[in-house]
């Protein structure tokens, strides 16, 4: 099974300290990656990292607010210089503010997309130029969302957002298809985190999710694990500018 392998390669993951991405970068070090998790809270970053070491990977961490994009270069040209340049990078972070889209602040409108759209061009972007400057083929996994195909109340500036990278992910594979760089997305359902848990703790909604989902469960970060590092992988060759929902078959029905 060596082509779903990832032994030598250096994976860059944010949002790493928990959730989905911390999901992905333990699932990437078990699959013989060396990591460097990057997420806006050190100590949370420490502690993932304290765990994940037990694998006998390599785990470095690199504290970063992502909302700083002009800042984004610089700071990854630093993390280059020490730790080396990454193989891959997951772009895992993101936030969400909830309202009525009347009642949407343009402070929340822009610190959504600041976040999660416009980080994730501005960090692949620098990826990308450090690929092509040393001629080293690349991946870039994107977290996108069900939000990327459908919506629901209260979730305009998110939808928005997880929209741009569906079409955001097809552009950057086009565009850098010539240098080796394959750009994939992963589009997650209802996965059970710390981040979604009064979700899940609402018994209401809960119920409805699990009616809803013809699997008939909240999924788990190492669902979305795992497609990563298939994505990741050699087995994945032949893929580019592609958005996998990992929903349950929550998109297959209505």
């Amino acid at each position: 099974m060596k082509m779903f392998r990832l032994d030598g390669r250096l994976v860059l993951v944010t949002g790493a300290s928990k959730g989905i991405g911390l999901g992905i970068a333990t699932a990437m070090a078990e699959a013989g990656a060396d990591l460097i998790l990057v997420s806006r809270s050190e100590s949370e970053l420490e502690a993932a990292a304290g765990q994940l070491r037990s694998s006998g990977r390599s785990v470095a961490v690199a504290p970063f607010d992502l909302h700083r994009t002009d800042q984004i270069p610089a700071w990854y040209d630093e993390v280059v210089g020490r730790y080396g340049s990454p193989d891959t990078l997951v772009n895992a972070a993101g936030v969400m503010h909830r309202a009525p889209a009347h009642e949407v602040t343009l402070e929340d409108w822009q610190d959504t997309l600041t976040v999660n759209l416009t980080a994730v061009f501005v960090l692949s972007q620098a990826f990308a130029r450090e690929c092509i400057a040393c001629g080293q083929e690349g991946r870039i996994i994107n977290i996108a969302s069900l939000m990327t195909a459908a919506s629901r109340r209260t979730t305009a500036a998110y939808t928005a957002s997880k929209g741009g990278i569906g079409q955001l992910t097809k552009a950057l594979a086009v565009d850098w298809s010539d240098h080796g760089i394959h750009v994939n997305a992963i589009a997650p359902g209802y996965i059970a985190t710390r981040l979604t848990e009064p979700l899940w703790r609402d018994s209401e909604f809960d119920a409805w999710v699990t009616k809803r989902c013809p699997l008939g469960r909240w999924g788990t970060p190492e669902d979305v694990a795992w497609p990563a590092v298939f994505l990741a992988s050699p087995a994945a060759d032949y893929i580019t500018g592609q958005t996998i929902f990992v929903d349950g078959g929550w998109l297959a029905t209505f």
